[in-house]
């Protein structure tokens, strides 16, 4: 009977640590999950908490070889453009397709520029996000980011509704000028705002100067097109000036948007400590100089005076007794003894010696 009990309570033991083993395998725990998932518990696996998901960082492109591929298949989306509209392969009764025609508005052009500049603006929210963190900027010139963020998004908004031309009604209903005063007038205006904020952000970007240089290629371009929708190139075809200035826009925005890519990846690779640090400037002898008549005069480095020994009152003092006392024990040599002689019988000697000099 004991023996029977003893069986069952072992049976019951070897069914807990089954059922254990069981539950620990990934089938066990995913089937677990469901049930759970069924009774209202929970419903999505660990993996789907806000902690586990990427960061907007994560979806910048950082790599070069991704930085690369995302350029190339914009370059080829700009030129599939240009080229469709210079080639006009595609003609329905003997007229381009609107989406596909760069000299009307809201073409694909138009849609794709907007596009690039959209991102730019994103990317810069994004290194506005890390830079905002750094240490040593005591001035803000982290919110140099924002304001670029924002000029990208209005250029975008630009691209896509063509604000300009509504901004150059409004010059010439509180103007009322000629038409080309004012949109010189309206030239000047976006120059001055959106041209501070690129200077400022060129001065904000120094530090890496892969990504300064392509921004001022963006900024060239985009300076390109402007002048093609001004006519201020040289003349030629309709065809081609569209194509210019179409050609233009879209390789600003992509080269706005490459620039952003890097500085983002000089950035967050600065945040982490992966740059390499600045090596410091060695400190050179100094160069020969020219002078007045041309002869060349040699320049010496600065010299480091010698620290002097600092004697205080107490040892100067201590150094002068034990000189007169010196000479008076030279004085006092002769037919005595002086190292015989005590301290006590020394100053008595002293003494005497100073009398019969003022006496």
């Amino acid at each position: 009977m004991v023996q029977f009990f003893s069986s069952s309570a072992n049976d019951d033991r070897r069914r807990r640590g089954a059922t254990d083993e069981d539950d620990s395998t990934p089938a066990a725990a995913s089937a677990k999950g469901a049930a759970k998932s069924r009774n209202g518990a929970r419903a999505y696996a660990p993996a789907a908490k806000r902690s586990e998901q990427p960061s907007l960082v994560d979806f910048v492109p950082q790599r070069v070889s991704m930085i690369l591929l995302t350029m190339f298949l914009g370059a080829s989306v700009a030129a599939g453009l240009v080229a469709i509209y210079a080639t006009r392969i595609l003609l329905i009764d003997g007229a381009q397709l609107p989406a596909l025609d760069l000299a009307v508005e809201g073409n694909l052009a138009n849609w794709f520029t907007s596009l690039l500049l959209l991102q730019g603006g994103v990317v810069a929210m994004v290194i506005y996000s890390v830079r905002r963190h750094r240490l040593d900027d005591y001035q803000g010139s982290y919110r140099a980011w924002l304001w670029a963020a924002c000029g990208f998004v209005w250029l975008s908004i630009d691209e896509g509704a063509s604000l300009n031309e509504s901004v150059q009604l409004v010059c010439v209903h509180f103007a009322g000028q000629q038409a080309a005063h004012v949109e010189l007038a309206w030239l000047g205006v976006y120059a001055m705002v959106l041209g501070g904020i690129a200077i400022r952000l060129c001065f904000e970007m120094r530090s890496c100067r892969l990504s300064t240089t392509i921004f001022v290629l963006s900024i060239l371009a985009g300076v390109t097109s402007v002048a093609a929708r001004m006519n201020w190139l040289p003349a030629g075809s309709l065809e081609l000036r569209v194509m210019i200035l179409e050609g233009a826009q879209m390789a600003s925005g992509l080269l706005l948007l490459l620039a952003m890519c890097i500085h983002t990846r000089y950035i967050v690779n600065d945040a982490e400590g992966l740059n390499p640090a600045k090596p410091k400037k060695a400190e050179t002898a100094a160069a020969p100089r020219r002078g007045l008549f041309g002869r060349k005069t040699r320049i010496d480095p600065a010299h480091t005076p010698a620290k002097a020994a600092k004697r205080t009152d107490l040892e100067s003092a201590d150094d002068e007794e034990e000189g007169d006392e010196d000479g008076d024990d030279e004085t006092a040599s002769g037919p005595h003894d002086v190292s015989r002689l005590s301290k006590s019988e020394r100053k008595q000697l002293r003494r005497q010696q100073r009398r019969a000099r003022l006496g």
